[in-house]
Order: C-alpha cells, then structure tokens, then sequence
C-alpha cells in the first residue's frame, strides 16, 4: 500500500485465451479500488443525518465526496460510481446489471466521463449500492465533488494501430495515486484528467484540466516513453481550449508533474468564486508563463519532499497474443445488409491480427439490467472478459477474434443494443438535463430522441456520416459537450407571446485538434420544438452547398454563420400559442414550461 491508502500500480492486462482454453475462461481481476472502511463511515454519517444530528450541509459534503448527488426530486438520490480509464470486467458489469434491476429506472447512465450512474436511489439503499460495488472492486470515491474526478482515457488504447504505446497503466497508476489523497480532497473545484494515445485524439484533451497525450522522445538511437502534457482546458458558459504545459514529460516524471499541478490549483484557485474556480481561470488570471513556472518549481521541490514514496508506473511487457482459431475468416457479412451496415460503422480492426473492437451503441447513454448480462456473456465469451466504457456514452468490447463478430452482433441485436451508426451523426449525445439534474433547464433527452428520428425518416441515408456530431446539454453548463459538437444544443427559456418557452442556443461547427481546436460558435437561439427541423435544415444546406468531401465545420467556416442563420430564420420564431400550444412545451412535457433549477451541487 501507499502511503494515501492505495496499492501499487498493476498493469490491468487483457488476457487472450490460449489456443486450448475457452473464451473467458481466464481474466485477470484489476485491484479493488473500494476500502471497505470509509462505506462504514458513510453509513455512520447518513444515520447521524436521519437523527438530525449533523446539517444538510455538512452531510452534503460528504455524500458528494463519496460520488452521491441530490436530484431535482426530493428524497432521491443519483449515485455515480466512477470507472477509471472505462475499464469493466465481466462480474463488474454483472453487479451493475443487478443494481440496475433494482433501480426504479431500471437502468444505468453511460456518462460523458466514462461512469456509471444510477438515478432515484433512495436514501435507505445508498450505504447498501456502495457496498454491493465494493464487492466487485467498484467505487464511488471523488466522483464528484471538489476532487480530481474520474481519470479517463481512450477507450482504443492498447490495440489502436497508430498509438505510440498503451496509455493505460498510466491512467491506471494516476486515478490510483489521485484515489483518497490528502492533497486533492477540497480543492478550490473540480478537476479532470484524460490520455490519448491515438491519432482521433480520443482522450478530448482540449477540454480537460491535464490532458496527456502519448508521446515518444527519441535521442542519439534511443526512445523514451512519455507525454505532451496540456493544461487548463474546459467547458461550460466560459470554455477555453487547453494549453501546451510541456512539450515532453517522461513517464517516470508523470505523477509527480501532475501532482504538481494539482498543488498548484489548489493554492491559486479562486475559493470565493466557483463560478471562477477552475484551473482555467487559474491560467487565464496569471498568464501560462506564470503557471508553467509555478509547475515546475513546485515539481522541483516535489521531487525531494517525495522522494520514495510515489508509487512506481508497473507496465508489463506484451503478453504473447497468438491469432485465434479462423482467422483467416474475417467476419465480413455475406448477405444480410443489417449486419453489414453494424459491420461498416461499429467496427474497428485492432493493430493484432486477427482481433477487431466492436462499438456498442447505447440511445441516451442507458442500459438495461438485461442488456448488462448479455454484455457481461460476450465480453467473457467472445472478448477479453472486460468492457470499455466510451466519453461518447457508449461500449466497447476489444479482442473480438474477427470469426466471431457476427455471433457477437446476433447477441447484440437480441436485446436491442445491435443498432448501426455508432460515435456517427445519428449517434447523439445528450446530459440527464431536466428529468433529474437540479441545474437542468429544458430535457435535453427528450430532444435528442426527437432528432433521433430524423435519421429514420428523410434523413437516414445522413446517419452514417462521419466527423460530425450532435450534442445536447440542458443547460449552459456542456455536460453534454456541446461546444465540441458540429451541431450542438444549450438549453435555456425565451418568451413568446407572454409564455416562457424552451429554447435552445445553437452551436456550430467545432474542430476539435490537438493543437488546433476551435469549440463551436453560437449561431442562433431556436425553440424546442422547432431544433429537429433545424437540424434537417442544416444538413440539407450542407449536402445541396458542399464542396466535394468538405466536412460540416469547414462548410460553416467557408460560407459563414450569418448565411446558415439566415436558411432556418423561420425556425427560430412562434406563433401565437392559440395556433400551435404544442409549440410551447417542452420535449415530452404535458404541462405548461416553467424554468425550475435547483440548488446545483455541481461546484458544491
């Protein structure tokens, strides 16, 4: 154990069977990163607050610290339950499938930070859900709150074919050091931390506070593993693109620099604001050169003060990874055109031969209890005995031997999860927004089923398209990442005719780039009921006014905003109420539009 509690770094190996042994039969089980010991803790705190012994305050605090969160409906808890770099085994996501089945939803939340939530918990079952978690190696620890959230990382890492090296024991060994560290436990604000390893740039390390891009540093005839460190990135109402800290960081002076920064942020964040306590505020108040230099000092003296004691990055060399039985056969479809699109857009070949990953698509993010134990099945019969959660809201299972894809797919699609288009233009982001977010304005849900339709309807031969997304948050705060959408969706209120309506901002035309990103522009502001129009709208101007392969966000910069404001101005107005009341309400609402926020613990 370390000195904070936690164990050393293993390298999370993903086993490939043997020749003779059966699919699943042997999977290496990660360290636990539960401790028993503080859900005693929090079981003695939550029945101290039922006595009313402590404040709703001070047991906020720690409920949030232990991944618990209020809903816009009294009496319920959201529980997120964080998963480091996605990673899942199979008895993970069975455990999962039972606490969904007990869930009132009935379901779990794929988030934008590769976790797990379960929404309307009940206060008496909340000690009960961490401990059938901790049963598994889960947590919830620090996944929200004031802390370094959940680390997360490329879920193509160590079996993309253009990475420079597998970034996983690396995001392994930083979530684990950061884990209960006295240093980061009430930080001015939250604080994220991503990797990339591949040329997609899968980790988003523009919009992270440490995005660490895999690099290797080659001198004189020798390498040396490492990466590019970017810093102060964000979203939000004030997003800012991340900024070069250095241009390599070897891997043996990784978790020192990022403790480094962490200190840093923790001393010169804004503690009066929260509004303006992020690392980027941080960057933006003293300029990057000052940062920097703060960094590497406050490094310089780290490396003495904690000489010995940070735990050492354990990578173990590449298993041998023999081809599987019919290789040969790579899986290609021989007739049936449902299989063959699934087979197009939800599947990648892996760098080993023989292997491919298959993208899992999930609609808003959820999963069924059902769907969880046919997913656990695959991944030990046909995978690697592990899942990867996606930033997308999806699934991924690697190590797939290519003569097994289209059994996999016949799984899949049994339980509703075969659907084609995966991480495509049909495939659309959305937040929790106003069915359970106390900070949620409109239901970005609900919108985004509705746009959903399009692409089965006048739009589907667009589903498919590549390189451009749609993202929708319910409020201004990008949970959903709008500002990095191609098309993407804020949610607010306007009034018609003396009625508050739903309405959303519109962004355009995001480039997202290593060292080149440009976030989305807002364009217009268009009511509810009126955004799945615009969106066909835009596409259509798009296919007619095109050059010949031009991508969505260099069409928005070559014809310019004012010209796509100007096709779907009529869009952006209603009619009397009298004439269309069902203009005036929000996506799945029955009842008369109000804003109803509540207290957001978000930057609690």
């Amino acid at each position: 154990m370390s000195e904070h509690g936690t164990t050393q770094t293993k390298r999370p190996h993903l086993h490939i069977p043997e020749a003779e042994e059966l699919p699943g039969q042997s999977q290496v089980e990660p360290d636990s990163w539960a401790n028993d010991q503080e859900i005693d803790t929090f079981d003695v705190f939550v029945r101290r607050f039922w006595r009313g012994e402590i404040t709703p305050d001070e047991f906020k605090r720690l409920r949030l610290q232990h991944g618990v969160y209020g809903q816009r409906q009294e009496g319920v808890h959201m529980v997120r339950v964080k998963i480091p770099w996605g990673g899942l085994t199979a008895r993970q996501v069975e455990r999962l499938a039972e606490l969904a089945e007990q869930s009132p939803r009935g379901v779990g939340h794929i988030t934008t930070r590769q976790n797990i939530q379960f929404h309307f918990v009940k206060p008496e079952d909340l000690t009960l859900t961490l401990r059938r978690l901790a049963e598994v190696g889960l947590t919830t620890r620090e996944a929200c709150g004031n802390t370094v959230r959940n680390v997360t990382a490329c879920a193509h890492a160590g079996v993309t074919p253009d990475e420079p090296f597998d970034v996983t024991p690396y995001a392994d060994a930083t979530a684990r050091f950061l884990l209960r560290n006295p240093m980061n436990q009430n930080m001015p604000r939250k604080f994220k931390i991503s990797f990339s390893g591949c040329s997609d740039h899968c980790g988003l390390a523009p919009i992270q506070d440490i995005g660490a891009v895999a690099a290797v540093h080659r001198d004189n005839g020798t390498s040396q593993v490492g990466f590019r460190l970017y810093v102060g990135g964000g979203l939000g109402p004030s997003p800012q693109v991340s900024q070069l800290l250095e241009e390599f960081t070897p891997a043996d002076e990784l978790l020192v620099t990022v403790a480094a920064i962490v200190r840093v942020f923790d001393r010169t964040g804004n503690r009066d604001n929260k509004n303006l306590a992020r690392l980027k505020f941080v960057i933006r108040n003293l300029g990057m050169d000052k940062f920097r230099d703060l960094v590497l000092k406050e490094r310089d003296g780290l490396r003495a003060v904690l000489a010995g004691k940070i735990p050492p990055i354990l990578v173990a060399p590449e298993p041998s990874r023999p081809g599987p039985h019919g290789a040969e056969h790579v899986g290609e479809p021989n007739g049936d055109p449902q299989y063959r699109r699934w087979w197009i857009t939800n599947v990648r070949p892996q760098k080993q031969a023989g292997y491919s990953m298959a993208s899992v698509r999930l609609t808003l993010g959820d999963v069924t209890a059902q769907q969880l134990r046919v997913l656990a099945f695959v991944a030990r019969q046909f995978a690697d005995g592990w899942l990867r959660t996606t930033n997308q809201q999806n699934l991924i299972f690697r190590w797939v031997p290519n003569a097994s894809l289209s059994a996999v797919y016949r799984l899949l699609k049994g339980v509703g999860l075969g659907e084609p288009s995966a991480d495509r233009l049909a495939d659309i982001t959305a937040c929790p927004g106003a069915d359970t977010c106390q900070l949620g304005i409109t239901s970005s849900r609900g919108l985004a089923l509705a746009i959903g339709e399009i692409f089965q309807n006048g739009h589907a031969h667009l589903a498919d398209e590549a390189g451009i997304r749609i993202k929708i948050s319910g409020c201004p705060n990008s949970c959903g990442h709008h500002h990095i959408a191609g098309i993407g969706f804020s949610g607010g209120s306007k009034e018609f005719d003396r009625q508050q309506v739903p309405t959303y901002q519109v962004f355009l035309g995001a480039s997202l780039n290593l060292d080149g990103t440009r976030y989305a522009r807002p364009a217009l502001k268009v009511p509810a009921k009126n955004a799945p129009a615009l969106v066909g709208r835009l596409l259509d101007l798009w296919q007619a006014e095109r050059l010949e392969g031009e991508k969505f966000e260099a069409f928005v910069e070559r014809v310019g905003v004012p010209k796509v404001r100007d096709a779907v101005k009529d869009l952006t107005d209603l009619p009397a109420q009298a004439e269309a009341p069902d203009k005036y309400l929000d996506w799945g609402g029955t009842e008369r539009f109000r804003v109803e926020t509540g207290p957001g613990e978000c930057a609690s």
